[in-house]
């Protein structure tokens, strides 16, 4: 157990990313069903909402091998998964990594990394 109590931090960066981001929508590929009458695949795609911060990267940080140029950080206040995607500035965006903050088992935020 942990002697710092993380849900405080939690609700303070759930808190700042409200107040300095803006509510995005995101969609995720749930699963995919098989019609054997017409031979088709439908994938099923579950959509929902987080408060994000939308970030550019610093040139500095763009190595154009893991971070390329155009690629956007997103600080989502929430659990975001590789291959979801975020619609920003109507335009759609696919999360290329996605790295929680979760000291002690609490997840304070998600950092994504995005691309078009």
């Amino acid at each position: 157990m942990s002697k710092f109590d993380y849900t405080r931090a939690k609700d303070s960066a759930y808190s700042l990313i409200n107040r300095f981001g803006k509510e995005l929508s995101f969609s995720r590929e749930t699963g995919e069903s098989y019609d054997p009458v017409s031979g088709t695949v439908t994938s099923t795609t579950e959509t929902y909402t987080a408060d994000a911060v939308w970030l550019n990267y610093r040139n500095e940080e763009i190595d154009d091998t893991i971070i390329l140029q155009g690629d956007a950080r997103v600080l989502v206040a929430g659990s975001v998964e590789i291959d979801d995607r975020v619609t920003f500035e109507n335009e759609e965006w696919r999360v290329v990594t996605a790295r929680p903050l979760s000291p002690a088992g609490v997840e304070l935020f998600t950092e994504a990394q995005v691309r078009k």
